[in-house]
This record gives C-alpha cells, structure tokens and sequence, in this order.
C-alpha cells in the first residue's frame, strides 16, 4: 500500500477507542440505594384502647403499597396489642424502595396508647404545633407544611417547629428540605430520630447523585448518629469511595458488609455491597483483594454488570497511567491483564489494547500485531464497531486493501449513534480509495 494513505490510517487509529470509555468509579456512582416504607396515613380500630403503653408492630408491606403480614415485636401493655395490629393493618403505607423502584419491605410500626387515644409518635407542642402535628397524622403534609412555615416565621428558633417540619417534608419526599429543617432543630428529639434518619440517608443519596460527595459523607454520617444501619454505612461509604478516600470508604463498607451478613439482608444488597467495596479495594491499594471479591460476585450473581464497569475502570486508569508515563508495552499488558480479569468486558478492553498498539507501529509487522490483537476482540464480538474499525486499520497498514474495506464497512454498519467512530470510518475509507 502507499505510504501516505497508511501514515493518514495509522494517525485515525490513535483515536479508534478512547481509554476513558468508563468513568472512574463506574460501580460507586450506579449504586444501589434503598428507603424504607413510610406510614403515609394512620389506620384506625375497632378495639377499643386498654391503658397506656407502647406497641411496635413489624408490618409487611408490599411493593404496591398493600399490607401482607403484622407481627407484634414488643409491648409494654399486651391489653393494646389487637388494637395496635387492626391499626397497623388500616395504615396507608408507601412502600419501600431500591433505586427508586419499589419492593417488598418490613416497616416497624410504634405506636403509644395513652387513656382512649392512640398515636404514632411524632410528638406535640402548643396550639400552632398541635393542629399542624394533627395534620401530619392525617396524611395533609402541604397543609401542615404551609402552617409550620408561616409559623417559623414569627418563630424561627423553635425547634419542635422545625422538627415537625422536618417530618411533613420527609412525607413530602424532599429530603434535602426535611434534612434542612431537622437541621435547625439541632438536637432530635427521640420521637423524630427514626424519621430524621431516614431524611438525611435520602439526602446523601441526592447528594452522591448531584456529585457532591463531600456533602454526601456529611449527610450520612448524620443519618448513622441517629439510626445506625447498614444501609447508611453503604451510602457513606459509597460517598467516601467516589471522594476518593479509600480507607475510609473501606472501613465503612466493610462494615456494612459484615452488618449484612449477620442480618437478614436480602442478597441483592450483599452484592451491592460487595461491588462497592470491590471497587474500593483495586483503587484504594488492595487489588488482589477487590479482583478476588469482585469474581467472587460475578459467581453469584453473572447478571452484575456494576462490578464488571467498575473493575474495567480500574484497568483503563492503570493503562492511562502507563501510556502517560511513556510505557505503552505496560499499558497494553494491563489492558490484557482486564480482559482475563472481566471476560464480561473482554473485548472492549482487547479493542483498546490494539488500539495503543496502533498509535506506535511503524512496521508491517508491528500492524500484523494490531490485527492479532483486535482478532481477539473479534472473536468475542463479531459485530463490535471499534474492533472492526482497528482491525480495518491494521489490514490497511499491512497492504490488504480489500480486507481492509470489508472490516471497515462492516465497522460502519454497526456504528450505531456513536458519531465520532462513524467519522474516523469514513475517513479512512476514503483513504483506501486513493
């Protein structure tokens, strides 16, 4: 072939597959994040109430919102306890939830008896703060929002004012305004903790979603100082991760980790754990150990594409690291490296590996090579746009004018949306016309 078209194809290859077709922490920021059932509406019973006592109720709620089974879990007046079940069973429920998609979960119930009344407790205050409570307990959160903010206005250091409305905008499900508002509650009052918690989990969460991690770890960390948990210990964690303070990260997830195990966690949050903290391990240091973790979750669950985006992450930073120091031989062994590692995404990282082979060959023999490694890509994925196209490279620069072609045209038909690729591939199609 001559020598200009293959010095214009060997300058397209540079770009063929870009090292950072993953983001760093690819399994952190796709994590799975949990919240609890809420009680959008107490329920009523026709039992009348039997003295004063609290009862907590384990509820199970299904993932449409309806009431499966009710368990007493503890009583200080046995006499209340069929009351507090019919209650627990009346009760508007809004169900849990796994990224925003709703499942089965269990809901702990307390509700207080005091004289003929019965409340879940979310505590009272004078008039304004008795009415706008009254209100929370019927389910009218604006309303009760609307009057604790007028309220505030006139009164604005009133903590149980604001706590109460920390739990009108918690129902309201804006967790960075309920967080907010138990903020300037200061200290929680008991009777708020559990709902406290749960706001400032849900904030961290926007917060790891907005990528301000360092907000994040804050939010958290006072969601933990309020209702210790294994699901705030994982979003802390994650958050410190996606910080990039891997120790930290580590020692929370690991945590998490342990806490989950010898509960009755469920295992898709086992895994999710266990993909964060695989992910931790590689970056912060511990490599064999996260790789060891992460195969681990692949056997158990091979539909886990987190782990996979998350451990070819870390292969394509330490190949950037090699490129940038000037040892490509390096970056092309660890890309190699990835591919035995994450079989899921083998062919992407044999493409790329080829694809820096490319940027330095000079020979024939050195293009045969690029050939060689993007056959592997190939042999993976027959239809892959990005190894069809290094492959059409590496024929070109060989002197196979029409192997060449072929690869490329067929790189075009399976180029999809991705514009830039589709660019290169006709730039160097017409080149091998010339």
């Amino acid at each position: 072939m001559a020598t200009r078209p293959s010095r214009l194809l060997a300058a397209v290859a540079l770009g063929a597959v870009s090292l950072a077709s993953f983001p760093l922490l690819a399994g952190a920021q796709t994590s799975q994040f949990y919240s609890p059932p809420k009680v959008l509406k107490q329920g009523t019973s026709t039992t009348p109430v039997a003295g004063t006592g609290t009862v907590e109720v384990k509820v199970f709620v299904k993932k449409n919102g309806s009431v499966g089974s009710t368990q007493i879990l503890k009583s200080s007046n046995h006499a209340d306890d069929q009351a507090a079940l019919e209650i627990a069973r009346t009760s508007t429920y809004k169900p849990g939830a796994r990224d925003a998609k709703p499942e089965d979960a269990y809901y702990t119930f307390v509700l207080r008896f005091s004289g003929s009344s019965v409340q879940a407790d979310l505590g009272a205050g004078n008039g304004a703060l008795a009415q706008a409570n009254a209100l929370i307990r019927a389910g009218k959160y604006d309303d009760a929002k609307t009057q604790l903010q007028s309220y505030i206005t006139g009164h604005p250091g009133d903590k149980d004012a604001n706590a109460l409305l920390g739990v009108a905008e918690s129902y309201l499900n804006d967790a960075t305004a309920s967080a907010a508002a138990f903020d300037q509650a200061g200290t929680i009052p008991d009777r708020f903790k559990v709902v406290a918690a749960h706001a400032y989990s849900d904030a961290a969460v926007d917060s790891l979603k907005a990528k301000n991690y360092d907000q994040a770890v804050t939010l958290a960390g006072k969601s933990l100082a309020l209702q210790p948990s294994v699901n705030g210990l994982y979003i802390r964690g994650t958050a410190y991760e996606n910080a990039q303070q891997y120790p930290a990260a580590i020692a929370d997830l690991e945590k998490a980790k342990a806490q989950a195990s010898s509960g009755n966690a469920d295992p898709k949050s086992v895994n999710a754990i266990d993909t964060a903290l695989a992910t931790a391990y590689v970056f912060g240091g511990q490599t064999d150990k996260g790789i060891a973790l992460a195969q681990d979750v692949k056997r158990r669950d091979p539909s886990n594409t987190q782990v996979d985006d998350a451990m070819t992450a870390y292969y394509n930073q330490q190949a950037r690291a090699a490129i940038q120091a000037g040892k490509s031989d390096q970056a092309v062994a660890d890309l190699e490296s990835g591919a035995r590692a994450v079989p899921g995404r083998a062919a992407l990282l044999y493409t790329s590996a080829a694809s820096v082979m490319a940027g330095s060959a000079k020979t024939a023999d050195d293009w045969k090579k690029v050939k060689s490694e993007a056959d592997k890509a190939l042999a993976l994925d027959p239809n892959s746009a990005q190894a069809n196209f290094v492959a059409g490279i590496a024929l070109g620069n060989s002197g196979d004018r029409a192997g060449a072609t072929a690869a490329l045209q067929k790189a075009k038909a399976n180029v999809g949306t991705d514009s830039d690729l589709s660019g290169k591939i006709d730039t160097a199609l017409a080149q091998l016309k010339k």
